[in-house]
């Protein structure tokens, strides 16, 4: 007997046909055990990355409601930098960037340099369109993030039902050798 599985599922052609039964059925289960486990290291890092993005936009929210204009006049300007210093040009420009990044709509008639200080600017009506995409995106990564627990949560109960099988497997086997041998006495 022999098995053979597409190799990119990481699954070794092996001839089961060499061993006893016992051996062969305990490889099956540590081979499925370890499939489990490399593909519960690959959703958890699936997990974290999503958080992370998640931290950013967050962050980026941040960001915004800061360098937001203060007041009720939706056509307020205000630099899209979120504090004073040497290095406002660089702060607005790096927010435009994750702006961009993260999939929020950008054009230059929304984001542009309107008082001339060479920092970018925006109104504060763009700012609350920008800060509710944001929202809406963290909204959908916490859906997705949801989904991919769930699948953890199976994948981790697939490899314990793969372990508790070894388990009494070998509990068993062990179980028919004493018997064997206590009817040989």
């Amino acid at each position: 007997m022999t098995t053979s599985v597409n190799a990119s599922s990481g699954v070794n052609q092996v001839d089961l046909s060499q061993y006893d039964l016992e051996t062969a059925l305990m490889m099956v289960q540590s081979e499925r055990a370890n499939l489990l486990e490399t593909q519960i290291k690959d959703q958890l890092e699936t997990i974290q990355k999503r958080n992370q993005d998640i931290a950013k936009l967050n962050e980026l929210i941040g960001n915004l409601k800061a360098a937001r204009p203060s007041g009720t006049d939706p056509e307020a300007w205000h630099g899209l930098s979120y504090s004073w210093g040497n290095d406002d040009r660089t702060k607005s420009s790096n927010t435009r960037q994750a702006l961009i990044d993260a999939g929020c709509t950008v054009t230059d008639s929304n984001c542009k340099d309107v008082d001339g200080n060479g920092t970018i600017d925006a109104q504060q009506k763009t700012f609350d369109v920008w800060i509710e995409q944001l929202k809406g995106k963290i909204d959908s990564l916490n859906s997705s993030q949801q989904m991919d627990m769930l699948r953890m949560q199976s994948l981790t109960n697939k490899r314990n039902e793969a372990f508790d099988l070894m388990t009494n497997f070998i509990k068993k086997m062990a179980d028919s050798r004493s018997s064997i041998l206590g009817n040989m006495r």
